[in-house]
């Protein structure tokens, strides 16, 4: 295998790797913006729905007995098609209302967990909290009482799904779009590689048959000037070192 070969081959794999890993970190930057992003938009709900619900325990209303709250829900579910389901819970995490959740896309998570989610909301800061899996991405705000004591939670639970068909959308659409750029910049950088090594690669074949024939039983010259002093000063050391051998070693 030749050196113009070697380099030629370690240069075209730099450059795959270095296409593939710009793709790998824009598509990791836009699936975390993509994220941050739909919290944003989640939290706004959550919000939302935490300052209706909190109006109407302000009347004096314990929070089961919020008749507005299931219409609350109802509003904020319908708001996007990708929203699993929404659900106001009580500090121990028992469902209390609660909107699109079914059979198929049920309430993530047991009761215990739950109430770990509304003591984790309910001292977390900016006024939301937030919880990630596989299954869903979860939004919570908690409800204050007039006393501004915690009391129940808001819950909004988005399909996971929904946020992986969008980056994998943005993923197949960048490749596509971006695939004839790349293959041409590919192309150009590898006639320019070949344009700029194959010199090279002649040059250093013309070296490798020219010190191979200097120890040869036949001794050429070769062509090249520069190559030409460096054989004659070769010659010369060659002779030298045969010279001195011979004086070591003293007449037989």
């Amino acid at each position: 295998m030749s050196l113009f070969f070697k380099l030629g081959a370690a240069t075209a794999a730099i450059l795959c790797f270095s296409i593939a890993l710009i793709v790998l970190l824009n598509f990791a930057k836009f699936e975390t913006t993509l994220g941050e992003l739909q919290q944003s938009r989640l939290r706004v709900l959550a919000l939302d729905a935490k300052a209706s619900t909190e109006a109407a325990i302000d009347l004096g209303l314990a929070l089961p007995a919020v008749r507005d709250a299931q219409q609350i829900l109802t509003r904020v579910s319908g708001m996007d098609p990708d929203i699993r389901g929404v659900a106001i819970l009580d500090r121990r995490g028992t469902v209390l209302f609660q909107s699109g959740l079914h059979a198929t896309t049920h309430l993530p998570g047991s009761a215990r967990e739950r109430a770990a989610w509304f003591e984790a909301a309910a001292a977390a800061h900016g006024g939301t909290w937030s919880h990630s899996d596989r299954e869903a991405l979860l939004v919570g705000a908690p409800i204050l009482n007039p006393f501004s004591q915690p009391v129940g939670l808001v819950l909004i639970a988005y399909d996971r799904k929904a946020l992986d068909a969008r980056a994998s959308a943005f993923l197949h659409t960048f490749a596509r779009q971006a695939l004839w750029p790349l293959s041409i910049g590919f192309a150009l950088v590898c006639a320019l590689m070949w344009t700029l090594l194959r010199p090279l690669g002649q040059r250093f074949q013309v070296m490798e048959q020219a010190f191979r024939n200097m120890d040869g039983p036949t001794h050429v010259p070769p062509a090249d000037e520069a190559l030409r002093a460096f054989d004659a000063r070769y010659q010369e050391a060659s002779q030298a070192l045969a010279r001195a051998e011979r004086s070591l070693e003293g007449p037989a």
